[in-house]
């Protein structure tokens, strides 16, 4: 399902940002590393082509 914007605050993550409540790459965001918007950042491949 589409949610609004979240991103990773982690380093080590990719910069790109979530749209999708069932992304796989999404998911492996820890709660505590999840944040709201884009910062600026592009889709992520697999939101893009859900």
């Amino acid at each position: 399902m589409r949610v609004p914007p979240y991103h990773s605050t982690n380093a080590t993550d990719p910069d790109v940002h979530h749209t999708h409540d069932n992304c796989p790459s999404g998911q492996q965001i820890p709660a505590y590393n999840k944040r709201p918007g884009t910062n600026n950042w592009p889709l992520c491949k697999h939101c893009a082509g859900m």
